[in-house]
């Protein structure tokens, strides 16, 4: 990102000292310290690796040296994980009860859950490459989300 713990400090009116802490992960970032960076610097690549420090697991940049990010690249990616999600999903059986399924069902079905993962994964890499390369407000993004699951029913707080 390019600033430096000096700035950073300075930034949140914490102590250069618990920036770096932070930073060397030997202090955990508070949830409000991480929205206000996240709002202030719009950066969704922070925003992910702040919900996989949580929780422990998730969504990451990829950064091996195999991936190519550039956008047009995340996009064919993801196209191609939706392509073989389809594929898998359509193999999947799922008019029985869970207790009657027979194994190869079964298989099917975890195969379909680990290319839906795979989608799930490409789909929030392209959309914070786009917020990234286009200055799109990742927490925008959200929060219209929100609000139309919201007003159709979907969630109620």
């Amino acid at each position: 990102m390019g600033r430096s713990q000096e700035q950073l400090s300075m930034d949140f009116s914490q102590s250069r000292e618990s920036i770096s802490k932070q930073e060397n992960a030997e202090r955990r970032i508070q949830p409000g310290m991480t929205r206000q960076f996240i709002e202030r610097y719009n950066n969704p690549w922070i925003a992910l690796e702040a919900a996989n420090e949580y929780i422990g697991w998730g969504i990451t940049q990829l950064d091996g040296p195999a991936v190519d990010m550039h956008r047009s690249s995340v996009l064919m990616k993801l196209r191609e994980e939706m392509e073989e999600a389809m594929q898998a999903m359509d193999k999947v059986k799922i008019i029985n009860r869970p207790e009657f399924m027979q194994s190869f069902e079964r298989q099917d079905l975890e195969r379909s859950a680990q290319e839906l993962a795979d989608v799930i994964h490409a789909g929030t890499l392209f959309l914070a490459t786009i917020c990234e390369t286009y200055n799109m407000s990742w927490q925008n993004i959200w929060e219209e989300h929100q609000v139309k699951i919201k007003s159709r029913g979907y969630v109620t707080s």
